[in-house]
């Protein structure tokens, strides 16, 4: 399927995501670098944050957030996150404490 542009769309609430294949690759070769690649790219949870962006639970690779672009937020697997406010994110990061991130700094607010 190299070179296709199969888009596949995931459907959240009422905001829709079309992710393309093109997109997977950079996926991959930051996991490469990073040396998770044989690690599954599995979304175990999805939320809407923000004005136009998800946060997306890999499990073991992590917290990424996507919005035009996929950057990764975390390293930790987060057991469970919901956006409040004006786009923060919760995030329960189980033994690491209860954190929020506003989109530029993370801030711990409960062991």
């Amino acid at each position: 399927m190299r070179g296709s542009k199969l888009t596949i769309p995931i459907m959240m609430a009422v905001i829709m995501l079309t992710v393309t294949i093109a997109d997977l690759p950079r996926l991959n070769s930051s996991a490469r670098a990073q040396g998770v690649s044989a690690l599954p790219w599995i979304p175990q949870a999805l939320q809407a944050w923000g004005p136009n962006s998800v946060a997306v639970d890999f499990g073991a690779r992590g917290l990424w957030s996507y919005n035009g672009a996929w950057v990764q937020l975390s390293r930790l697997d987060p057991l469970h996150m919901e956006s409040w406010g004006d786009g923060y994110l919760a995030i329960d990061f189980g033994p690491y404490g209860l954190w929020t991130y506003d989109g530029q700094s993370w801030l711990k607010i409960s062991l």
